[in-house]
């Protein structure tokens, strides 16, 4: 129950897991943390910054549309140097970011713990950590799923079947996972293991010789504020576009990314607190996010001759494409 959780279907197991809790429950093999509904909910941010503003403004409004708008929300900023407090075991921790996710993990593992902006590889080195476990400890993960990142490739650019991916320390461990869902989605998968800083543009360079499209995979070893420049500018060169991970990345000089806005997120966020809140030591298992959008770079694809759909029209046919493959 506290080994690491992996991507997409991988979260199928936590299920398993949650089911098994339940089982263990009706038998009597042990007590419950606590089987009353939580009273409230608090928010955790480590700073005021805009994204958690926004989160936190759409989360009260889509709680405030739901038949649980009489629960009591309230925001408090960690802070520095001190325990964080919060009313444990009566409220339901909605940590925003890596530290704030920390510092929550280490309250009262009655109370049930909700990251959001949370990379997968942070949450489960943060679950294990803290030996906590995933039916009270759980996540709207960062990352987008890599099949949906694929799906985007696809409807942007039907032609291409070479892609190619980085990994670094972090990534790495997704190598399997990408293979897999590359081959599913019609694509052959070229990868680079970049082990040190200094590896980084020649493994990309090697890595652009053989590939259509490169899929930016997050890892801080990787893609970074003081790498984004060379990388794309290496790409460029190369005449092979790059898919995205964020807005921030389009502009830099990505063709397309898959993101998640903050609102979206925080609609995601009340629909989980809602679904425990009956049972608030019973979370829905680590997700990745539900909904999402899309970003096009045209002046982009006009520098490398690419003629781009309309970005709605490429959004639509994505959602088409993850209804007839029933939304997995």
């Amino acid at each position: 129950m506290r080994s690491k959780i992996l991507l997409n279907r991988a979260y199928k197991k936590n299920d398993i897991q949650a089911a098994l809790v339940r089982i263990a429950l009706m038998l009597g093999l042990f007590v419950p943390f606590f089987a009353q509904a939580y009273t409230g909910i608090t928010i955790v941010m480590s700073a005021p910054t805009q994204v958690n503003l926004e989160f936190i403004d759409q989360f009260k409004a889509e709680l405030a549309k739901t038949s649980h708008n009489t629960l009591r929300v309230n925001v408090i900023t960690l802070p520095e140097n001190e325990k964080l407090v919060v009313a444990e075991n009566s409220e339901l921790v909605i940590a925003l970011g890596v530290k704030a996710l920390e510092a929550s993990s280490k309250l009262t593992h009655s109370t049930p713990v909700m990251g959001v902006f949370t990379p997968l590889p942070s949450f489960n080195s943060l679950l294990v950590k803290s030996r906590r476990d995933v039916t009270n400890f759980s996540a709207i993960i960062l990352d987008q799923p890599f099949e949906r990142q694929m799906s985007l490739i696809k409807q942007t650019l039907p032609k291409a079947n070479k892609l190619g991916v980085l990994l670094g320390s972090t990534s790495s461990q997704y190598g399997d996972y990408v293979r897999k869902e590359g081959e599913d989605s019609g694509f052959v998968v070229f990868e680079e293991r970049v082990e040190q800083e200094s590896d980084l543009i020649p493994k990309l360079k090697s890595l652009l010789d053989h590939v259509d499209v490169l899929m930016a995979i997050p890892d801080p070893a990787i893609y970074s504020r003081e790498t984004a420049q060379p990388i794309l500018l290496t790409s460029y060169r190369y005449r092979k576009p790059i898919f995205g991970y964020s807005q921030s990345y389009v502009r830099a000089g990505a063709l397309a990314a898959v993101y998640t806005s903050s609102k979206q997120l925080a609609k995601q966020a009340a629909e989980m607190a809602v679904k425990a809140h009956p049972a608030p030591s019973e979370l829905p298992p680590p997700q990745s996010p539900k909904y999402f959008s899309i970003m096009l770079n045209y002046q982009v694809a006009r520098s490398l001759n690419i003629t781009l759909s309309d970005e709605d029209e490429i959004y639509n046919r994505m959602l088409a494409s993850d209804l007839t493959k029933g939304g997995k």
